[in-house]
């Protein structure tokens, strides 16, 4: 499993130099909402090259807009740029204390950003303002896993699926968790479900290949991972999952800890 490449964006770059004219508050205020609209689309669909400059366009129409910091946040937190998006959630907070979105946000700026306990703090004011937001309860697990608490994980894991079943970051998570707990017929119970939905993608079937390995099952560990690897990285995969398995519990969940490839996911967004 491979992160996508880190790419250093400013926010100024793009809200500077958009040329646009605007020279009244209907023109401002119809700019404004097809820019983001046009910008939300294209976020959605992964075209972030086409969507950050679009938020920008947004903002110099509209500096205070919220909804364009939000996407523009979203934007960069998917292209690797925690920094610049935690400015963004941070300044949606300053003025919307009580805002979901930008809460989560934050806390998924500083999980990638490697501050797991900074990031417990605003999910728990998350969840202290919507007991029931999965969301937060999904990133409150990651937050616990990356620390080693994964019983606490789970728990919030499990909490959240009740609320959201069909949630696949709850389930793949959860998953992940339990395999790195040495619970793997459970991981593969909750993983080879959705493994193959229209949802999944090669973390949730990497998640399961190390889940057969954990179990001692090889031929479906390679099965599986063969689905996004070639051979070479598959058997390569393979061996590194076997050293793992070779580990006490404690000793796998901090090595495994150490690997960013190994990254939950946040499903932090809207």
């Amino acid at each position: 499993m491979k992160l996508a490449p880190i790419l250093t964006m400013g926010l100024a770059l793009f809200v500077a130099g958009c040329g646009l004219d605007l020279t009244d508050s209907t023109s401002r205020g119809d700019s404004y909402d097809s820019s983001v609209q046009q910008a939300d689309e294209a976020r959605k669909a992964g075209n972030f090259d086409v969507a950050i400059p679009l938020y920008g366009r947004a903002l110099q129409a509209k500096p205070d807009g919220t909804e364009a910091k939000l996407g523009l946040g979203q934007s960069f937190l998917s292209i690797g740029a925690p920094d610049e998006a935690a400015a963004l959630f941070r300044d949606v907070l300053a003025k919307r204390e009580s805002n979901p979105v930008a809460r989560r946000g934050l806390a998924a700026a500083l999980i990638a950003m490697g501050q797991p306990d900074l990031a417990e703090r605003q999910l728990e004011a998350a969840l202290k303002s919507d007991p029931r937001d999965y969301r937060a309860l999904n990133s409150l697990g990651v937050v616990l896993d990356m620390q080693g608490r994964h019983a606490e994980a789970q728990a919030k894991y499990r909490q959240g699926i009740e609320l959201a079943p069909d949630f696949l970051p709850l389930r793949n998570n959860f998953g992940l968790s339990l395999a790195i707990a040495g619970n793997t017929q459970e991981a593969i119970a909750q993983l080879a479900p959705i493994a193959n939905s229209r949802a999944s993608d090669g973390r949730v079937r990497q998640n399961l290949a190390f889940s057969y390995a954990m179990a001692g099952d090889l031929e479906n560990a390679l099965q599986v991972s063969r689905k996004d690897l070639d051979e070479q990285s598959a058997q390569r995969q393979l061996s590194y999952f076997m050293q793992l398995k070779a580990l006490p519990p404690e000793m796998r969940s901090a090595e495994l800890r150490r690997n960013p490839s190994f990254f939950p996911q946040s499903g932090s967004g809207a």
